[in-house]
């Protein structure tokens, strides 16, 4: 019978330790999160110095609108286009799941 003090988590009590290493999840901010944060403020300062209004083409109609919200209109498509491009398909999510089941 073991003391208390002599239990180890590592060991399943069987004899065999378990010396797989465990996974570090990372929290925080990263470098790709700031860089996120300064084009974002450099969008917001941009757009905000212009205010006037322009004469905006799209396909089937012309309008009048704030130059602000043009840029913010660009900004947020943009971004929304990027994150469906970068994101990893439901068959790559799939195949990221097994190989991580794996190990």
């Amino acid at each position: 019978m073991r003391r208390e003090d002599e239990f180890d988590p590592g060991d399943a009590g069987d004899g065999h330790r378990d010396d797989t290493p465990a996974r570090s999840t990372t929290t925080g901010i990263g470098p790709q999160q700031i860089l996120i944060g300064l084009l974002v403020l450099v969008l917001v300062v941009f757009a905000i110095a212009n205010f006037d209004r322009v004469r905006v083409n799209f396909l089937v109609f012309d309008t009048e609108a704030r130059l602000i919200t043009v840029i913010a209109v660009a900004g947020g498509l943009g971004f929304v286009i990027g994150w469906l491009v970068g994101r990893p398909s439901r068959r790559a999510r799939r195949m990221l799941r097994r190989r991580d089941l794996d190990e």
